[in-house]
């Protein structure tokens, strides 16, 4: 996935979050959120990248308590949620739905619109036979994230990750990993920490 570094200007700052990294957040939160351990038996040590995905969900959580990043679930990306009948993983995609929502309504407050039209625009290109590789689901989550002017997909998705600069060039929209996504946020953190 692109990793290249980038200006303070092009940092992305809205995040799409596909469910498999909602539902990392969610499973090792305590990891994430409060430094907690874990444990040594967890699978997650024998998934490559496995550790590596969570630390730099941990530094991106952390950095992004005062960089006030604007984590975005769709839709689409909840109806996945809601499929895997998991109940505390549904009620924490309630609660990023709802930090999303209060985001979206805070534009409004302020008299500011949240999308400038861009990403319907880019949106329609997706119909093309050039993103033909992309599966019915995958093509629904990143149309969400470009119809919602995401800066960023955030995902481990191994086909998505082969596409990422085509992805990026038509659509304007990085496609990421955590682990890469922290790489272009690293050299600012220290702006925020």
């Amino acid at each position: 996935m692109n990793t290249a570094s980038c200006s303070f200007e092009e940092l992305p700052r809205r995040l799409f979050l596909d469910s498999s990294r909602l539902q990392r957040l969610e499973s090792y939160g305590e990891f994430i959120y409060d430094g907690g351990s874990i444990d040594e038996k967890d699978r997650l040590w024998s998934v490559p990248g496995g550790i590596e995905d969570i630390e730099a969900l941990r530094c991106i959580m952390f950095v992004g308590q005062r960089a006030c990043f604007e984590l975005v679930v769709s839709d689409n990306s909840f109806r996945e949620v809601e499929d895997s009948g998991q109940a505390s993983y549904l009620m924490w995609a309630y609660e990023i739905l709802g930090y999303w929502q209060d985001l979206l309504r805070n534009y409004v407050d302020h008299g500011v619109a949240p999308f400038s039209g861009r990403g319907e625009e880019l949106a329609r290109e997706l119909a093309s036979s050039k993103f033909g590789y992309l599966s019915d689901k995958d093509r629904l989550l990143i149309r969400d994230a470009v119809m919602l002017e995401c800066h960023a997909f955030l995902t481990m998705d191994n086909k998505l990750a082969r596409n990422a600069v085509h992805i990026e060039k038509e659509l304007r929209l990085k496609v990421l990993s955590p682990s890469g996504y922290w790489k272009l946020l690293q050299p600012w953190a220290a702006l925020y920490a």
